[in-house]
């Protein structure tokens, strides 16, 4: 018997990212050389100076087009591998060698830095037109990931609206991950939601259908992508989530855990519980985001029951968001011409 293939259910290829502040790396990933990275549809060059501070920029070389991410820091300013053209945290072009040390570059070799700030332990880019509007997107009351903390990372070639919509999702656990949750913990009863100042808070238990308790979990989320996770209040964790083009996104996941409180011990079971995150539980979401039609989420892509309450509320702000970017592009484009 032949087997009829399905129709692949899919949207146009979703706005990359509505305007606001994303983590793009760690700060403990910028060290003394140059760092280079995709986010946001943009290839970028991290680095920092002789005082420590980091700074951003497009990746190309002005000279003559080269990867500077392949060059290095020297006293604090950034090397072009190239030809050994060098860039302070202005943006200006500080040396020419081959003109000599008395030559003054011209304005148009100057970098084309991006705004970036360095704060709760992330390097955060801001996307959307100048000047930056709004605070890093933090949700209050989540642990900055610090000395008791292990962290990890993940590139998934899925786009950031099913990622947010698979961090925001509490009932997926006891079928998506078996393995991790306990026996018929299938009800989801209580289930709240509520949203305040960008910020969409879920709380929920995950219990037997006879039973008056069970697994308490928080999902809370800053818009757009930062995550605040909390296992009855013994295990807290933090995610960020970035585009990093219009097919892929980058997580990064920090945990730290509450009940043992012997320094060396505790940390090796947050190392644990990282490990457990990446090779066991991440792959189970990734294999079903990337099976999930059609590729870009929203409040129209399925149909939502109750249970999805939290997804739905993140899909109401990030429509907003997108619609109030593309009306201030919109805005700026008509005042340029």
């Amino acid at each position: 018997m032949r087997t009829r293939s399905l129709p692949v259910l899919d949207t146009d290829a979703e706005p990359l990212a509505a305007a606001h502040f994303y983590a793009i790396c760690r700060s403990p990933s910028l060290k003394k050389s140059p760092l280079r990275l995709r986010r946001l549809g943009r290839e970028l060059v991290l680095w920092r100076d002789a005082t420590g501070k980091a700074f951003a920029a497009e990746s190309r070389c002005p000279h003559r087009g080269a990867d500077l991410g392949l060059g290095r820091v020297r006293d604090g300013e950034l090397e072009c591998p190239y030809h050994g053209f060098r860039f302070d945290g202005s943006g200006a072009c500080t040396r020419m060698p081959c003109e000599g040390t008395a030559a003054r570059a011209p304005n148009a070799l100057r970098l084309s830095l991006v705004t970036i700030r360095e704060e709760r332990g992330f390097i955060w880019l801001w996307h959307g037109p100048a000047p930056e509007v709004g605070p890093i997107p933090w949700v209050p009351g989540a642990p900055v990931p610090g000395a008791g903390s292990v962290a990890g990372e993940l590139l998934w070639p899925v786009r950031f609206s099913r990622v947010m919509e698979g961090m925001l999702d509490m009932h997926h656990v006891p079928f998506a991950h078996r393995w991790v949750n306990p026996p018929g913990y299938t009800r989801l009863d209580p289930y709240e939601v509520s949203v305040e100042s960008g910020v969409v808070r879920t709380r929920g238990t995950l219990r037997r259908e006879a039973a008056r308790r069970g697994l308490e979990v928080e999902l809370n989320v800053a818009y757009p992508g930062m995550i605040h996770i909390n296992f009855a209040n013994r295990i807290q964790g933090i995610a960020v989530c970035t585009p990093v083009d219009g097919e892929h996104t980058w997580i990064a996941i920090a945990y730290e855990q509450q009940y043992v409180r012997v320094p060396g011990l505790r940390k090796l079971i947050a190392w644990l519980m990282i490990q457990g995150e990446l090779r066991l539980v991440q792959p189970d979401d990734l294999r079903i985001l990337r099976s999930s039609t059609p590729r870009t989420a929203g409040l129209r892509s399925g149909v939502l029951v109750h249970a999805d309450r939290g997804l739905a509320e993140w899909h109401k702000l990030h429509a907003r968001a997108l619609a109030a970017t593309s009306a201030a592009a919109a805005v700026t484009a008509e005042a340029t011409t």
